[in-house]
């Protein structure tokens, strides 16, 4: 098994950036240096790290956030993987910075409704109290969701390029007078545990953290046409590095698809190797 640090960071502190960096710069003998959420991204890195000669990793574990995408913009990391392209367009919209580029697609989470109250959408009551993630491009999941399965109406459709426009002031019928309470995405999971939350909108990776089975959930969206595939992201300037290419062949391989379906299940469903 080869070496590497397994870094938990919830905030990119000057140290982990400059441990990091070391690990990002062209030698090809050199880890490589990846920014991963710990389930099931680092999870796969770890898989895929163990059987290739071609590259060793140095993974740090973040729990998302724009932190990991300024990273890679200012040189500071080589490659993350954490988010879906949605997520990461909304992130350049907001912040104006560049120098990242999407590898490839992985794999797709797809977001639940789960509640520990009740069995059925149905026995939500009117007025519930429902968690949603905080995130622009994953609040915007978590109403489009709902939106789906009948239970509110939004003046607009998915724009993956401007998802921070679809908020709560988009609902233009919420016939049960459900209450939307934004958390922040790592956090959602445990509003479960607060007896005046019916019912939340949870990632899977979140879910499978929290112990949570994500085949319980009321509704789920489906992976069919899904567009937030979790994307594997480099600084623009080491695409072509060849750690970071056998890196991307490695993720997106008929093998580790395999891996991920007997791993994972439903909870995460490869984008490649059908």
């Amino acid at each position: 098994m080869k070496n590497r640090a397994l870094l938990l960071a919830t905030a990119l502190g000057a140290g982990t950036l400059t441990a990091c960096s070391t690990a990002a710069a062209g030698d090809p003998d050199a880890p490589l240096g990846v920014l991963a959420s710990s389930t099931p991204h680092a999870e796969i890195l770890e898989w895929v790290d163990e059987r290739e000669d071609a590259f060793e990793l140095d993974i740090s574990i973040v729990t998302g956030g724009p932190e990991a995408n300024a990273a890679l913009s200012n040189g500071s990391i080589a490659v993350n993987f954490f988010q879906h392209e949605p997520y990461l367009l909304d992130w350049q919209d907001q912040t104006g910075l560049g120098g990242v580029e999407v590898l490839a697609p992985v794999h797709i989470e797809p977001i639940s409704l789960y509640s520990q109250q009740h069995d059925d959408i149905a026995d939500l009551p009117d007025g519930a109290r429902i968690a949603l993630p905080r995130s622009a491009s994953n609040l915007a999941r978590g109403l489009l969701l709902l939106e789906g399965h009948g239970l509110l109406t939004l003046d607009a459709e998915l724009d993956p390029a401007a998802v921070s426009q679809i908020t709560p002031a988009s609902i233009v019928d919420n016939p049960r007078g459900f209450e939307f309470v934004p958390v922040e995405d790592e956090l959602v999971a445990r509003s479960l545990d607060d007896p005046t939350v019916a019912a939340a909108v949870i990632n899977s990776n979140f879910a499978l953290e929290a112990g949570l089975d994500p085949a319980a959930g009321l509704i789920a969206e489906q992976p069919e046409g899904n567009p937030y595939a979790n994307i594997l992201v480099a600084a623009a300037d080491v695409v072509d590095d060849p750690r970071v290419v056998a890196l991307q062949e490695a993720v997106t391989s008929a093998e580790t698809a395999a891996w991920i379906r007997e791993r994972y299940g439903s909870a995460v469903v490869p984008v490649h190797g059908e």
